[in-house]
């Protein structure tokens, strides 16, 4: 965690997380960390929706947390790629097909333009 482009350079108090997989919750203190600072919804963006983006969004909801995906925040090596990440993101084990705005403990597909922080 060494090299970081300015304009995502953790501030202090920021939380700082080495992943060990994927599912960045995985074998770290992920999830302890955000509970510790009350944190409910997560937006998570990203390189691969096919693969982080949507392994995150399954441990995130597995821990009880709502997730929101921007869909042009996250990118893959193709558009298939992409189809099927965000597909996945939807029909995981706490399913949201239909893609409810803001799914208790599920995931939501959104937009950047549409999210605002209270």
């Amino acid at each position: 965690m060494s090299k970081w482009l300015p304009e995502v350079l953790p501030m202090p108090g920021d939380i700082k997380i080495e992943s060990q997989a994927q599912d960045r919750f995985y074998n770290t203190d992920l999830d302890k960390a955000l509970k510790a600072r009350g944190i409910t919804t997560l937006i998570l963006t990203g390189w691969k929706v096919s693969g982080s983006v949507t392994y995150t969004s399954v441990g995130a909801t597995l821990r009880g947390y709502t997730v929101v995906v921007p869909v042009d925040t996250s990118l893959d090596a193709t558009d298939y790629e992409v189809a099927i990440g965000l597909f996945q993101i939807l029909h995981q084990h706490s399913s949201n097909a239909t893609n409810e705005p803001l799914k208790d403990r599920a995931s939501t597909l959104s937009r950047a333009d549409l999210i605002t922080f209270k």
